[in-house]
């Protein structure tokens, strides 16, 4: 009999290569990141300034926590975009 050994914190599972996305899932995604990219000029041209900007730890860690976002979700399927915008493309009458 063989054990795996488990280690705290980790749970056991399998990693998936690709996920499917619906066109209208990666049409959030875009949606998302607008959202997004309106709260980071938010946090970066008003509030952390207003925080005293860079000098201070917190600033620094909420810039890092943005910038991990951004990361972590590939830009929130940036690579896909174009299929969520062609899901959100209004008819075009035909002439």
């Amino acid at each position: 009999m063989t054990t795996k050994p488990v280690l705290a914190g980790i749970l056991e599972g399998e990693l998936i290569k690709e996920a499917i996305l619906a066109d209208w899932e990666v049409s959030q995604q875009n949606s998302a990141r607008e959202e997004f990219d309106r709260l980071d000029f938010l946090l970066h041209r008003v509030v952390l300034p207003e925080l005293g900007g860079y000098k201070n730890p917190i600033c620094c860690d909420i810039a890092r926590h943005l910038e991990q976002i951004r990361a972590y979700s590939g830009n929130f399927c940036w690579r896909h975009s174009t299929l969520g915008a062609a899901h959100d493309a209004k008819e075009v009458p035909h002439a």
